[in-house]
């Protein structure tokens, strides 16, 4: 994101930081700084913006006006975030002496399951995949649902990362979320229909570039190539395949994937896994939940795989008194 006209220099200089973070997230950090300092300007002595107001008691005061809004404890947590990941930046750059957000608690996010999808769900994914005729989409649904894939990674897979034959297949997803790296071997599913879209024939409808490097392109590939920006097909072109997918569904399959996110078929791996007896720590460093040293960030893969409300539901049923 570019910086705003007016923006004070210490966020202009912290977010040019950012650059190589997933673009959502750097817009995110840029909004609530902004938020953080048009609050500011409106208290006692918070105008012009300096760092030495960014202290315990404004950052405390922020946060309780996000409450007053009405905001969720989730949007505040964020809040929070983006604000402690500048004052970290700043202390490191010797602007603040210590940073104000360490201190102050994270406001309390009740965790829920993320979604497992019901065998119905499943079945109409299945069907509408099947329906569409289309190696490209059939390609982008299995590598989350059969690889358990972030949208972001499905976007920027290069073709060099991806070792696929009629027999077997692997890739390498490259610098990840946190800048991690794994390489995945592929469940027979994902690899066919992978396998089936870079064979395809070159001039079908939604064939890929073969002048690209990645994986799955964009319809202005070319252009943009010569415009020297990637020419991947972006996250957002990924969720509007899959809006279209959901909306071919008939009147009796919509309200089986009507809530259901890309996302979710990511969540719904972890707990497939799960329920086929892997181990956390499987589950972990096979979706790339893992801390900067390497070792399975299992807090996280918990979250995935906490059990669902119809888990416990069909375990009310065998439970004896």
């Amino acid at each position: 994101m570019e910086p705003a006209a007016g923006d004070p220099e210490p966020i202009t200089a912290f977010v040019a930081t950012l650059g190589a973070r997933d673009p959502k997230t750097v817009a995110a950090y840029h909004t609530v700084l902004r938020a953080f300092v048009a609050w500011l300007a409106q208290q006692p002595g918070g105008a012009p913006f300096r760092m030495e107001i960014v202290t315990e008691t404004a950052v405390r005061g922020y946060l309780d006006h996000l409450t007053v809004l009405g905001r969720a404890p989730q949007t505040r947590a964020k809040a929070r975030t983006a604000l402690h990941r500048f004052c970290r930046w700043a202390q490191a750059e010797g602007l603040l002496r210590r940073n104000p957000v360490a201190a102050v608690e994270r406001p309390t996010i009740a965790t829920l399951a993320p979604t497992e999808l019901t065998a119905a769900a499943r079945f109409v994914v299945k069907s509408l995949v099947e329906r569409a005729n289309s190696p490209r989409l059939a390609a982008l649904i299995a590598l989350g649902y059969w690889a358990g894939l972030r949208i972001s990674e499905i976007a920027v897979l290069q073709l060099e990362h991806c070792q696929i034959n009629q027999r077997a297949g692997s890739l390498v997803i490259a610098d990840a979320k946190g800048g991690k790296t794994r390489t995945l071997d592929l469940h027979n599913e994902a690899r066919r229909a992978l396998y089936a879209y870079l064979a395809e024939h070159p001039h079908a409808a939604d064939a890929r570039d073969r002048d690209s490097g990645y994986v799955f392109t964009g319809q202005r590939a070319a252009w943009l190539r010569r415009q020297h920006r990637p020419d991947h097909l972006s996250t957002r072109a990924i969720e509007h395949l899959w809006m279209g997918l959901k909306r071919s569904a008939t009147r009796d399959e919509w309200p089986h994937i009507a809530d259901l996110t890309f996302h979710d078929l990511r969540h719904d791996w972890a707990h497939r896994a799960r329920a086929g007896g892997w181990l956390l720590e499987e589950i972990a460093v096979y979706l790339g939940h893992q801390t900067r040293d390497g070792a399975p960030a299992i807090a996280t893969t918990v979250r995935y795989t906490l059990p669902s409300r119809q888990q416990l539901k069909r375990r009310l049923h065998d439970l004896q008194g």
